[in-house]
């Protein structure tokens, strides 16, 4: 039987940023992590230096993406808004926000009827400044 010694550090970088590498999570401007759902998917997006438009979950081709469940935290005092597709360096169309956070603040929404992006729009995240943001999203694809 063979044993694997790896450090807690790595473990908890690696269970947060799917890297056990700091260098890893510090070059990439969002990293985003997602696990198969019976049906749907689940995104968790991590940010260490938020700022301008980024993509919580691509596109799909011919499909629609519907939101059930987002949760955001946000370790500095700035707004968020999350959106449907880009444009420029912001959401192109928000589905909620701005919303204003102070620092270390959590905020956590579902969505009964979902909320159902345009056919071929990514879920997108854009934010007033910089700051670590993590975003939990729960949805479908259809």
């Amino acid at each position: 039987m063979a044993t694997v010694t790896t450090s807690l550090d790595a473990l908890l970088l690696e269970s947060v940023t799917g890297s056990a590498s700091l260098d890893a999570l510090l070059v990439r401007a969002i990293t985003v992590s997602t696990s198969s759902a019976r049906v749907g998917f689940i995104d968790n997006a991590i940010t260490v230096s938020a700022g301008g438009c980024q993509e919580i979950h691509a596109a799909v081709a011919g499909k629609k993406i519907k939101v059930r469940h987002i949760t955001i935290n946000s370790t500095a005092a700035i707004s968020i808004t999350i959106g449907a597709g880009r444009s420029g360096s912001d959401v192109g169309a928000a589905i909620v926000g701005p919303l204003a956070f102070g620092a270390l603040g959590t905020i956590q929404m579902d969505f009964n009827p979902l909320v159902e992006l345009a056919t071929n729009t990514a879920l997108t995240v854009a934010s007033s400044g910089t700051g670590q943001i993590c975003i939990f999203a729960q949805g479908v694809i259809e």
